[in-house]
């Protein structure tokens, strides 16, 4: 059963025939220029910066050329965006099932990779929920790989591949939870306000509790607002609601 108390790194052992030109060293200028080069530039600065940050002349003047000259490789920033998003999947593979895996392992595996995948690419949360981004071969591979564990449920492929992804929404939403938080954190870093919920957790509600919240009171936060533990929990629920399916 694989280890869930913490995410696994990504999986370097698959090369890509595009490493190669990805790398550029001993190169500059144009001499570098690939279209390989040019989408890790941009998850760089994707990764830095936010999504909403990125531009054709930033990438250019990062890789030391005239904006125009991305246009050779790339024939526009959607086209870009595409590659980037499964460039990122293609980092972040889904393993080889062990012996004896169940369903519900693969879950938790998808989970752990994708948790780790989110918290340091957040932009890809955005660019997966857009049809002309998503789903690219390698994100179709690990669907694949998903849909694939449930079929030990169910002989109906389309059944199994919804599975999957009701899965991978809820993963992707949790994460977008934990982003957004981190996102509103920092830019609002000198206005340390508590949420409603951790003020009445910790004793100094903001307003008049609900009667149904009224007990948590100065309780303490807990585990209570950990995503992590959401996640896990969450899917454990989802799971058995897919085993109640069956």
């Amino acid at each position: 059963m694989p280890d869930n108390s913490r995410p696994p790194a990504p999986d370097d052992s698959h090369p890509d025939p595009r490493d190669d030109a990805r790398s550029g060293r001993g190169r500059s200028g144009p001499e570098r220029l690939t279209r390989a080069a040019i989408v890790d530039t941009a998850i760089a600065l994707a990764d830095a910066d936010g999504i909403e940050a990125l531009s054709m002349r930033r990438i250019a003047e990062r890789m030391g050329v005239g904006a125009m000259s991305l246009y050779r490789h790339v024939p526009s920033k959607e086209a870009l965006l595409a590659e980037m998003t499964d460039e990122v999947a293609r980092r972040y593979p889904y393993p080889d099932p062990e012996p004896g895996w169940t369903w519900r392992e693969r879950v938790h595996a998808a989970a752990d990779i994708d948790w780790d995948l989110y918290r340091l690419h957040p932009w890809v949360l955005f660019t997966f929920a857009v049809p002309r981004y998503n789903f690219g071969p390698h994100s179709l591979t690990c669907l694949g790989w998903l849909t694939e564990g449930f079929t030990e449920l169910t002989d109906d492929r389309r059944e199994a591949t919804r599975m999957a992804l009701e899965v991978w929404s809820y993963i992707a939403g949790i994460a977008l939870q934990q982003v957004s938080s981190a996102m509103l954190a920092e830019r609002d870093a000198d206005e340390d306000e508590p949420s409603g919920l951790t003020a009445l957790l910790e004793g100094t509600p903001r307003w008049p509790s609900p009667p149904a919240l009224a007990p948590l009171e100065g309780t303490g936060l807990g585990d209570l607002l950990d995503p992590v533990r959401q996640l896990r929990s969450g899917l454990t629920a989802m799971c058995d609601g897919f085993a109640a399916r069956r």
